[in-house]
């Protein structure tokens, strides 16, 4: 039962206006009105300094709220583990136009990194700022919509295949042959950009109608990466991570796990992101803001990546055969979802950590508590140590982000139909 000074708080998300964000899945979804026709890239729910949420009704921060009582809010566990903060934060994202290609370093390297560029610049604020905070940033993404995305190198014969056939890229090939997949990233990562358009330019002008291609095809992104970032004659050289790189299709309810070193971009759709509570972006192309290629080409994973996609199943499914979790090896996040129907009942335990709650579709209340999240309050925030049981006034999804443990399971099935291999 919940007290005074530890029930469960309803919660705003804070919208972040991304230039590559859409403009209506998530007005719509929190029931606003986008006027400004301003672009809403993502909604995070979480204590992160940079967006904390808010507590509904209130100036309040979730992130004060933490800080003023974290073993209360917390556990006495979870507070002594990450030191009195949240760790992990909830992103639902709607990706109207491509992201960077981005590489995340592990927790190591990022206290090493923040640590450096605190010491010696630049400002915590300045746009070439590679380290933000000192936290690795591993992430679960789950799709919401028909969804695609960049993610890991493809097997080195596939590279030679893509190198062979793209006219002017067959002189790639002995470099790739001596030096492997990490020699060759390496070459078109530091070549100068006059080297670059010389052997970008081909590909480009063989393009044919971008309504040739289906978006599993490398060339369908191309266009869109010509239309976005090429001009005077200069190309980004992010397009050669369109060929090397594998694309992934993932379905709604379906999930891919980035871990530390791995490159990826978002492509297109809207999911919900689960991360380490962290700002860590080290950027390979596919944009305006700032690359540092040394430190960038210092973590990334050249290894070939046969993606997995992780779907929550049985053997998942939790004592009171509502939830079921997607399974990853981070110890700061774990993420389930919860499909009801009317009249159902639904308990959130958080006798080892506090959760967060979000209601994709529905409604729900709290059986002894005056809380109900519905259409216009999506978000809450469940301290450690409550057991909250939710009649369903609905059909309704739920999901629920809570703190992982170091030896969770990790088994996710590979679905080959959705990797392409053109």
């Amino acid at each position: 039962m919940a007290t005074e000074t530890n029930k469960p708080l309803l919660l705003d998300g804070v919208l972040q206006h991304y230039a590559w964000g859409g403009y209506k899945y998530l007005p719509q979804l929190l029931g606003q009105l986008n006027t400004a026709q301003e672009p809403a890239a993502e909604l995070w729910m979480g204590a992160h300094p940079k967006g904390p949420s808010t507590i509904s009704g209130t100036s309040k921060t979730l992130q004060d709220a933490i800080e003023a009582r974290p073993v209360d809010m917390l556990g006495e566990a979870v507070a002594h583990r990450y030191g009195g903060k949240l760790p992990f934060l909830f992103k639902i994202l709607d990706v109207r136009e491509m992201l960077s290609i981005q590489v995340h370093p592990n927790k190591e390297s990022a206290e090493a990194g923040f640590a450096h560029e605190e010491t010696h610049g630049p400002a915590i604020t300045a746009p070439n700022r590679n380290y933000r905070d000192d936290n690795h940033k591993p992430e679960l993404g789950v799709a919401l919509t028909d969804f695609y995305l960049l993610h890991g190198f493809r097997p080195i014969a596939e590279i030679h295949r893509m190198c062979r056939y793209i006219p002017g890229w067959s002189e790639l090939i002995p470099i790739l042959q001596k030096s492997g997949v990490e020699g060759l990233y390496r070459h078109v990562m530091e070549s100068d950009q006059a080297y670059l358009d010389q052997l970008l330019q081909p590909i480009i002008d063989g393009l044919g109608p971008k309504l040739d291609y289906g978006r599993e095809y490398p060339a369908f992104w191309t266009h869109r990466a010509v239309e976005r970032y090429s001009g005077d004659g200069h190309h980004d050289r992010g397009i050669f991570s369109l060929y090397w790189f594998n694309i992934v299709h993932l379905r709604p309810g379906e999930g891919i796990f980035q871990d530390a070193g791995i490159p990826h971009a978002y492509l297109q759709g809207t999911c919900i992101e689960l991360m380490a509570n962290s700002d860590n972006v080290l950027r390979g192309g596919l944009t305006p803001k700032h690359i540092d290629v040394p430190e960038l080409l210092k973590h990334i994973s050249c290894e070939p990546v046969y993606p997995k996609i992780i779907v929550p199943d049985d053997e998942e499914e939790e004592e009171d055969g509502m939830w079921m979790r997607y399974p990853t090896p981070a110890p700061d996040f774990a993420l389930s979802v919860a499909h009801l129907e009317e009249d159902d009942y639904l308990s959130v335990d958080t006798t080892d950590g506090p959760s967060i709650l979000f209601l994709h579709k529905g409604s729900i209340s709290g059986e002894r508590e005056d809380f109900e999240l519905n259409r216009r309050q999506r978000v809450a925030f469940i301290p450690a140590g409550l057991c909250i049981n939710f009649e369903v006034g609905e059909d309704s999804v739920v999901y629920r982000a809570e703190v992982g443990t170091a030896d969770q399971f990790y088994a996710p099935s590979g679905v080959g139909h959705h990797v392409s291999d053109s």
